[in-house]
């Protein structure tokens, strides 16, 4: 935890004021900042580094009855770059012709850096056509931004080794599509998707996107790979009505290498399609539907 954040956390206990109060009466001195934000500011999560924030600084000083530079003489020298600028200028190896291993390229930025945003909840509906193969998968998500100045994220689509191609990425409603990169031998897919509106640290945003398939082969599995922790993910298999399974069953990975574990029966509705809810998907697994087509 930085200087700032532990002198604001001290600070704020002494008070005895909740950060629903504090943000109230900053209102009343003009000072517009969220409760998120406060609390992002306290576990030393983000920082205060614009004009209006650093206003904000000075006027918590009052709300908190602290001497006029108690807290922003703790904030030290202004970052040169934030940790999603550093992130964004790494991931411009991506978009090199020369980073030819997309997957290693990923994996060191998700490595080296820490993420500026990260899930709230996923759903994913995934579409099988009147031919058993997949046609799409209908992602809706709700994302929160970690820090100020969050504008994209990072999206990676794989395919499966009877698929022809790693297909394609359609943005729906709040937010569009980027540049695209795709490793045809790897059947990879990375494309960045720039939201509507820049966040600010707490904000959240919908992501709405079609992952197009192109399958060579008849489906039997719809599943997702976690890059960090999610407390609520849905997936949705809609089966064509000419094209229903005998049976569906849930299964998990502990790795995407690992063997699959068979976790339940699913049952396959009226409308021909099941669905899996998954608590807390953790870190590295991978959560999933299969079924049978005989």
């Amino acid at each position: 935890m930085s200087e700032f954040a532990e002198a604001l956390t001290l600070a704020v206990e002494a008070s005895g004021l909740s950060l629903e109060r504090i943000q109230h009466h900053l209102e009343s001195r003009g000072v517009q900042v969220s409760q998120s934000t406060l609390s992002y500011w306290r576990r030393g999560r983000s920082r205060p580094e614009r004009p209006e924030s650093l206003q904000a600084v000075s006027a918590l000083e009052d709300v908190l009855r602290l001497s006029p530079g108690s807290l922003t003489s703790r904030l030290g020298d202004r970052r040169p770059r934030g940790r999603w600028v550093e992130r964004t200028t790494a991931l411009e190896g991506i978009w090199r012709d020369e980073a030819i291993d997309l997957g290693r390229e990923i994996a060191r930025v998700h490595r080296l850096l820490p993420a500026p945003a990260r899930y709230l909840s996923v759903r994913d509906q995934a579409v099988i056509g009147p031919d058993r193969r997949e046609v799409e998968i209908r992602s809706s998500a709700v994302i929160e931004a970690f820090e100020d100045g969050v504008d994209r994220i990072l999206l990676a689509k794989t395919a499966d080794d009877t698929d022809l191609s790693p297909g394609d990425v359609v943005a729906e409603r709040s937010c569009r599509v980027g540049r695209v990169r795709r490793d045809p031998d790897r059947k990879l897919l990375v494309a960045e998707i720039i939201l509507d509106r820049v966040l600010r640290a707490g904000d959240t945003a919908l992501v709405d996107l079609r992952l197009i398939s192109d399958p060579g082969a008849d489906s039997s599995t719809a599943d997702r790979t976690f890059l960090r922790t999610l407390r609520n993910y849905v997936l949705e298999v809609d089966f064509h009505p000419e094209a229903v399974p005998v049976r569906c069953h849930s299964f998990s990975r502990t790795a995407p290498d690992a063997p699959a574990v068979d976790t339940g029966e699913l049952w396959i509705g009226t409308t021909s399609a099941a669905h899996l809810l998954v608590h807390e998907a953790q870190a590295g697994h991978v959560h999933g539907i299969r079924w049978e087509w005989e």
